[in-house]
């Protein structure tokens, strides 16, 4: 959807970074939702029970016996705001698709770029309680009177909430934006 009528250089080879950039971009995404989830398996099924329990600021002899069942289940609450992420990846590879081509301000590439806002969001929403949820599930061979319940929120959890916030307004932005240009195009 670049204009082949516009003339200046300048202007041309703003759109070609732009163009190539997006495309790399688009590629990168995809990449990094490969790698996170790949890494999160790999980490549950071949991290040793001290190391998990150390990850977890918990004493080892809560997971001598840490098996394969469990191992998969750790995976499997970890994966639920990971896979909201990878959501949100997958939304911003469309939406610099679509900036590739030129396509700034249309439905596609706005409504992509809110979805990866809103699925950072949920993935940051739901890692407090994924952490809750492994805090039972790692520590179900503690001893009487020692099972724990952690919530946390960190700053990265914050700034991530922060993002997702910044990155819903502008979408908002851009479609109300998007909206009067195409009524004030009606004028002309």
């Amino acid at each position: 959807m670049i204009d082949p009528a516009i003339t200046d250089p300048d202007r041309q080879m703003r759109l070609r970074r732009i163009r190539l950039l997006s495309l790399v971009l688009a590629r990168c995404f995809v990449a990094l939702a490969i790698l996170l989830s790949l890494g999160l398996l790999f980490y549950w099924l071949t991290a040793s029970g001290a190391s998990i329990a150390a990850d977890a600021d918990i004493p080892q002899a809560w997971l001598n016996e840490f098996g394969l069942g469990r191992r998969l289940a750790g995976f499997a609450i970890s994966f639920v705001p990971l896979t909201c992420l990878v959501f949100a990846l997958m939304a911003a590879r469309r939406s610099f698709q679509a900036f590739a081509t030129g396509d700034f301000f249309g439905q596609n590439a706005v409504r992509s770029l809110r979805y990866f806002g809103l699925g950072l969001l949920a993935s940051a929403l739901l890692k407090p309680v994924s952490g809750a949820v492994l805090s039972v599930l790692l520590s179900l061979d503690a001893p009487a009177g020692q099972h724990r319940l952690a919530l946390g929120i960190d700053s990265d959890t914050l700034l991530t909430l922060l993002s997702a916030g910044i990155i819903a307004v502008i979408t908002w932005v851009i479609s109300e934006a998007s909206v009067l240009a195409d009524e004030n195009a009606q004028f002309i």
